[in-house]
């Protein structure tokens, strides 16, 4: 008995714990049975609006408030170039009966909306109302629809569509400006006609190099420079930017003012800008005569009017170069004779002075429903051709 005693003394703080435990998980057991704790969490849901604790019947209700107040702050647009268009939401009906039967447990379930003809006349209405009559008949809406209606089922909170997904491919090829250059080496000619089999690619949304580009092909300066020259004209009326070029002092046959670019691959001689746009621009080349080649730039049609305008800024003054020919007298002809007290002089102009000056290539920028803007682009300096004449001063005795 007494060994039994003190058995027990020893392992008292052992039984005490044997107990706690065992009443413990009887607790939990309860607990789970009692207040029904071992059921999983409901996951039912409609995009971001939660039901998992709601009665079925309860589910209009808790979703019409939520829905409603999701169209009038989500954010849909369609964009083209450097415009974007909000698509109002509100020209769907949130249609919260069938959503509601359509719910399945434990998964997210889409919203379901209807539009009606009315409304979509004047959703499209409001997205077209300032694209051009090309624009609008290659516009695939009911594309743009079944993407919209299927985001919308998701409740996104921010979409943007980009218009040129919903355009015809062959609405890419709109002629933005055209070029004819003559007097061409038909040597560069063939070469320039040979290698474009197919157009130059401008890529959208980067900076253009002309050297890189065209690695490639093997192209000569010369015939580089008919390329890049094309292309300083062609691009002006479109958003191209940050020209980097040289120009020829002596112009070649072909080239003109505005139409002058020299390409010197061993001296780093490129032609390069950036293209903003979110699209390529192609440009192709056709061969009209021997000496004769019509450069094409073509692309998406630009919403925005870009014109080309060129202003004369100063003037540079011709110098007057005199040449002594002791030959000169009266009787040469178109000499021109002054006399002073103390000599006569005896001038024959040889070659008329004309006077240089620099031309300003401007861009005029006129943006939909905008006030016109201009944007100097580069400058172009056309030198002076000085006066030569020859003279013969004789001192009188």
């Amino acid at each position: 008995m007494k060994s039994l005693t003190l058995y027990l003394k020893r392992n008292l703080y052992f039984m005490i714990s044997l107990v706690t435990v065992f009443l413990t998980v009887v607790f939990a057991v309860v607990l789970l049975f009692v207040l029904d704790l071992g059921k999983s969490v409901s996951q039912t849901s409609v995009g971001f609006v939660y039901l998992g604790s709601y009665e079925r019947n309860a589910y209009e209700g808790v979703l019409t408030p939520r829905i409603t107040q999701w169209q009038n702050t989500a954010d849909y647009e369609l964009s083209y170039q450097e415009y974007t268009w909000e698509i109002d939401l509100n020209y769907f009906a949130f249609d919260a009966l069938q959503t509601a039967v359509e719910v399945r447990e434990d998964v997210n379930n889409p919203a379901f909306f209807t539009l009606s003809q009315a409304n979509e006349d004047l959703l499209y209405q409001s997205l077209t109302s300032d694209l051009t009559v090309d624009l609008i008949q290659a516009f695939d809406f009911d594309a743009l629809l079944s993407d919209l209606t299927f985001d919308m089922k998701l409740l996104k909170n921010r979409k943007l569509y980009e218009l040129k997904d919903y355009l015809d491919p062959s609405l890419s090829t709109t002629v933005i400006d055209t070029l004819s250059l003559d007097q061409i080496d038909p040597l560069i000619v063939n070469e320039l006609t040979e290698a474009f089999q197919e157009p130059l690619m401008i890529p959208a949304n980067e900076r253009f190099y002309l050297i890189e580009s065209t690695n490639d092909l093997d192209l000569s300066n010369e015939a580089l420079s008919v390329i890049a020259s094309a292309l300083q004209y062609l691009t002006v009326k479109t958003p191209v930017e940050g020209y980097i070029f040289e120009r020829y002092q002596d112009l070649p046959l072909w080239a003109s003012p505005g139409v002058n670019v020299r390409i010197l691959k061993l001296s780093n001689y490129d032609f390069s800008f950036f293209n903003p746009l979110q699209e390529a621009l192609e440009m192709s080349i056709e061969q009209t005569a021997a000496d004769t080649l019509v450069f094409t730039l073509t692309g998406l049609p630009l919403l925005t009017t870009y014109e080309k305008d060129e202003v004369v800024g100063p003037t540079i003054y011709y110098q007057t170069t005199f040449i002594d020919n002791p030959l000169l007298d009266a009787l040469t002809p178109g000499v021109v004779v002054t006399d002073t007290d103390t000599e006569t002089t005896y001038e024959l102009e040889v070659l008329a002075g004309t006077n240089g000056y620099i031309t300003y290539y401007v861009r005029r920028v006129t943006p939909l429903g905008g006030t016109p803007s201009e944007i100097e682009l580069y400058s172009e300096q056309t030198l002076p051709i000085n006066r030569i004449v020859e003279q013969n001063i004789v001192v009188k005795e």
